[in-house]
């Protein structure tokens, strides 16, 4: 409807008739009359008490001017456009939980995919996700964003304490990492890229191919909802339900693998020497089956030498290399000792951490 205030600045645009100079030749020409409107009698003295016709007049002509903006104000009532108030908000149980994103706009079109999903339609089985992977969100990203090269690098539910099947949260969220077009990550050159990977491809798993799209080190990311309207299950068809900017993944810097080696065979020779090998072990994994023995074996057997039998790195995108080492006895045993995670701030603190750690007898004398 169409409220008190603009009804009266419709009022204004209606032009006001000029009353002054008519009343003022209609009283001078009543005046000159006797017993006109201008006049009345004195009961007591009989004498007229003259009353300017003027001012007679205009009382009348308010009058009538009050009648004409009453007729004028109910016509504005009547006559102009409604404005129609936006529709109330239904109560939460009313409300449709899916509104619609992609590739369905609807909760009817949902409903309408899952049915044709169920009788092998690939226009719309694609979006059947039995086996939990990222297709569907994936493609999203591709079609509807434009990415030509991205990386999935985790999962989030609602509610967030979910730890069952993907199809038992309310929405599921993915996060992708945007790469960028060239391919080439700087921090990792040295690692071998895999051939023209796409967003419909696996999960890029060690950053070689993907490089960073903010700066050296981050990356645009974004977080993908994807939901099951129709039904939920391993059957159901997943939909996509929104998806937002999120926190910059980051990558870490990783230490060279000249810093590692020489970290590694000052805490190594150490403990060849017998002596000065506690200033470099740092954290021991909670899970560590065996005792660490800095200088002998279990039976009191001094090490004599010493390899690193592996050395596997960096990995993406923490940077840390992962090493295994061989320690050979007096008495000619050999002890395994894996995993060692050397990162670039172990380079800096000059200390090796054991991760999953264990030590095992390779050879007995």
């Amino acid at each position: 409807m169409v409220d008190l205030k603009e009804r009266f600045q419709l009022l204004d645009q209606v032009p006001v008739p000029e009353l002054g100079k008519a009343i003022e030749v209609r009283a001078r020409h009543l005046a000159s009359v006797p017993g006109s409107i201008g006049h009345d009698l004195d009961e007591a003295g009989g004498r007229r008490v003259r009353v300017p016709a003027a001012h007679v007049l205009a009382a009348a002509a308010i009058v009538v001017l009050g009648l004409g903006l009453a007729v004028i104000i109910q016509f504005a009532r009547g006559g102009l456009p409604a404005r129609h108030k936006p529709p109330p908000t239904p109560p939460p149980s009313q409300i449709v939980p899916y509104r619609g994103i992609w590739p369905q706009l609807s909760l009817g079109d949902a409903r309408y995919a899952q049915q044709r999903a169920d009788t092998g339609d690939a226009a719309y089985s694609w979006q059947v996700d039995s086996s939990q992977d990222t297709h569907v969100p994936q493609r999203f990203l591709e079609e509807q964003l434009g990415w030509a090269r991205a990386a999935y690098v985790g999962t989030e539910y609602d509610p967030p304490n979910h730890s069952g099947q993907d199809y038992e949260a309310k929405a599921v969220f993915f996060l992708f990492i945007e790469c960028g077009r060239s391919g080439i990550n700087p921090l990792y050159p040295r690692l071998a890229a895999p051939s023209a990977p796409s967003v419909g491809g696996p999960a890029t798993s060690n950053g070689a191919n993907c490089a960073p799209t903010i700066d050296e080190t981050h990356y645009h990311t974004v977080k993908v909802r994807t939901e099951q309207p129709a039904r939920r299950g391993r059957t159901g068809i997943w939909v996509v339900t929104g998806y937002q900017d999120d926190q910059p993944y980051v990558q870490t810097a990783p230490p060279s693998e000249a810093d590692v080696r020489r970290l590694m065979d000052a805490y190594l020779t150490a403990r060849i020497a017998g002596t000065g090998a506690e200033k470099y072990v740092g954290a021991i994994a909670s899970d560590t089956t065996v005792h660490l023995d800095l200088y002998a074996t279990i039976t009191g057997s001094h090490y004599r030498r010493y390899e690193i039998a592996s050395l596997t790195g960096p990995e993406w995108p923490t940077g840390t290399f992962g090493l295994t080492v061989l320690l050979t006895a007096e008495d000619g045993s050999g002890v395994q000792e894996s995993t060692y995670v050397i990162s670039a701030e172990s380079v800096r603190k000059g200390v090796v951490n054991a991760s999953y750690f264990k030590a095992q007898t390779t050879r007995s004398p």
